[in-house]
Order: C-alpha cells, then sequence, then structure tokens
C-alpha cells in the first residue's frame, strides 16, 4: 500500500515539474499597468478682439483687448500671441499696445491677429502635454497713415498735373472731393488756362503740409513757379493780352484737403502772389 501512495505522490511532481512549476515556489506576479488617464478639457472661446481706434497715424499706437472665456484654465495662464505684416508689440497677455509701422507705404490696412494656447493635463512617455489652440475669427483692422506726407504728396501732384497742358481738367482732379465746392470751380480754372496759355516750365517746393482739425482737415503749402506762353486772348483779357507773349508767375499755392472715404481728398486750390497784369486770368477768371 504504501508503494502505491508513495508511486501517486511521485507522478503528482513529475508532471507539476512538467508544467515549470515548483510546488514549494510559486511563479511571479505580472503587475498590469494602468490606462493613462483621459483628461476631459474644453478649447478657449475668443469671444472678442478690439482696437481702442481704428485710424491711427504711422508711428503711433493703438491698445488692443481681448475677450477670452476657458472654462478650466484662468485667463492669466493661456499664452496670448498677437501678430501684424508690421509695427511692433508692447505687453503681454489678453491687453497690449501695437505701434504702428514708420516710414511705410500709407494708407494702408493691417489685420491684427491673435492666437490663444492652452496648455493642460501632463506630459506623458508617448507625447508632450497636451493643448489647444485657437485664433481669432474675425481680426480687427487698423487703418494707418502718415496724414502730412499724404496731404503734401497730394498737393504736389495736383499742381505738376495743372502744369502739364497735355493734361485735362478732369484727370487733373482726380484727387478732388466731390463734396467740396471747389472741385468745380478748379475744373472751371483749368478749362481756362487750358484754352489761354501753354504752361512751358514749372517748379513746385513743399513748405509745409499739416493736419489742421481732429484729422478730418488738411493744408499744404506750396512755393509754385509757372512760365507760360499766350495761346489766346478772351474778349474779357486784361489790356495789353498780346498772344504768343512768354511771362512767368511766382507765389504760393495754397491747397485744403478732407478726410473721407478712408482716405485724404483736395478740397480747393488758391493762388497768392502778384500776377503782372496780363497774367490775371492764369489760374481763372476770379483771380
Amino acid at each position: 500500500m504504501c508503494c502505491v501512495v508513495r508511486a501517486v505522490v511521485l507522478a503528482c511532481l513529475a508532471a507539476l515539474a512538467a508544467c515549470g512549476e515548483s510546488p514549494s515556489q510559486p511563479g511571479p506576479i505580472v503587475q498590469q499597468p494602468s490606462p493613462t488617464p483621459i483628461v476631459s478639457n474644453t478649447p478657449p472661446v475668443i469671444e472678442s478682439v478690439s482696437a481702442s481706434a481704428s485710424r491711427v497715424e504711422a508711428d503711433t499706437e493703438v491698445t488692443l483687448s481681448a475677450t477670452v472665456r476657458d472654462t478650466e484654465t484662468p485667463i492669466d495662464q493661456l499664452t496670448f500671441d498677437w501678430k501684424a505684416d508690421a509695427g511692433t508689440f508692447t505687453g503681454t497677455g489678453a491687453s497690449v499696445r501695437w505701434r504702428a509701422p514708420r516710414d511705410t507705404q500709407t494708407p494702408a490696412n493691417y489685420a491684427i491677429n491673435l492666437t490663444v494656447t492652452e496648455r493642460y493635463g501632463i506630459p506623458t512617455a508617448s507625447g508632450p502635454q497636451p493643448q489647444h489652440v485657437v485664433s481669432a475669427a474675425t481680426p480687427p483692422q487698423i487703418r494707418v497713415h502718415d496724414s502730412p506726407r499724404e496731404i503734401g504728396d497730394m498737393a504736389l501732384r495736383f499742381l505738376r498735373s495743372f502744369a502739364n497742358s497735355a493734361v485735362t481738367s478732369d484727370a487733373a482732379l482726380q484727387e478732388f472731393s466731390d463734396s467740396c465746392g471747389g472741385k468745380k470751380a478748379e475744373k472751371e480754372d483749368i478749362d481756362d488756362n487750358r484754352r489761354d496759355f501753354e504752361i512751358l516750365s514749372s517748379q513746385f517746393i513743399l513748405s509745409s503740409s499739416r493736419v489742421t482739425s481732429a484729422f478730418s482737415r488738411g493744408e499744404a503749402t506750396v512755393r509754385c513757379s509757372f512760365s507760360s506762353r499766350r495761346k489766346f486772348c478772351p474778349a474779357d483779357a486784361p489790356r495789353g493780352c498780346r498772344v504768343g507773349a512768354i511771362e512767368n508767375v511766382d507765389g504760393t499755392c495754397r491747397l485744403t484737403s478732407v478726410y473721407e472715404q478712408q482716405r485724404w481728398l483736395l478740397c480747393d486750390s488758391n493762388f497768392f502772389g502778384t500776377l503782372a497784369p496780363t497774367m490775371k486770368g492764369f489760374f481763372g477768371r476770379d483771380r
């Protein structure tokens, strides 16, 4: 009987050894990695982006402000990235200042773009810290002017067109406002000049150019001189008028301007100086 029990025990031990197990030493316990927790997070929302002014002069500042909402992250822990094609930003966060560029072609529009980044959760072995990146849907546009330069350049362009007898009055008045009565009077003056004179040469020196009130009106003063040949003496021509005579005009041309339609336009032009009696009609019948 003992032999039978002994045989059974030996058989069981042999079976356990074949399975790689030991009756006296249990196998190691393998720990399964716990799954990475999924962090639920909603992206920030840019509700609005506003500017303290929609129109500025070159090399001046405007304040930009963003209204942002986020459910999980405090606003001061979000990253605000402000960008524009030119100019410089001062400050960080939801409110900054933007300085318009200087020495650049104006007028020009600059879009102010804003990107907000929210970082949440923790970095993992398989990747960096998760984040949301959102951009403003409707970035504000800032209109930039260098008004004194624009007004001065416009005045010179008109005077050079006036001094070219081949340029029609309509072409010369392209930068005049239709809302100013000066445009109609100026057209009559140019048409009379084209009929009576041929301008041979001219010279213009810009003396001053400035904005006069609330950036809505402007004025340019130009030292101007003309040399011309008389082509025709109308019935109301001054005494001594002689076809073919060459005479000179020298004085100051003063031009006013108005801001409308997001640009500067000329309003009227006047001459200040002494004209020879035979040149009274050079700038029109009323000069």
